[in-house]
């Protein structure tokens, strides 16, 4: 599990990005000691968004009613070729 957090220092308009692993105790404990200094102003960046896998794509356009049906090839041709 990688962390990222956003330190920006109140006075000096400087930003310094940290990745980190969240699992470390010992990454865990610095941060927390930054947290600590009034000059230091701690915002953790967002998560990057976890990419679908091809499972949890067909479920959604299941759910959204984007599946189509055909009897066999021919039909399915037809379909496309129709739209």
């Amino acid at each position: 599990m990688r962390c990222y957090i956003k330190i920006a220092t109140n006075y000096v308009m400087a930003t310094l990005t940290i990745s980190y692993d969240g699992r470390n105790k010992a990454a865990r404990s610095i941060v927390e000691i930054l947290r600590t200094l009034d000059f230091f102003s701690i915002t953790e960046a967002p998560a990057k968004p976890k990419h679908k896998n091809g499972i949890d794509q067909a479920y959604e356009d299941v759910a959204a009613g984007r599946v189509f049906h055909a009897k066999d090839g021919a039909n399915l041709i037809r379909q496309c070729l129709a739209d």
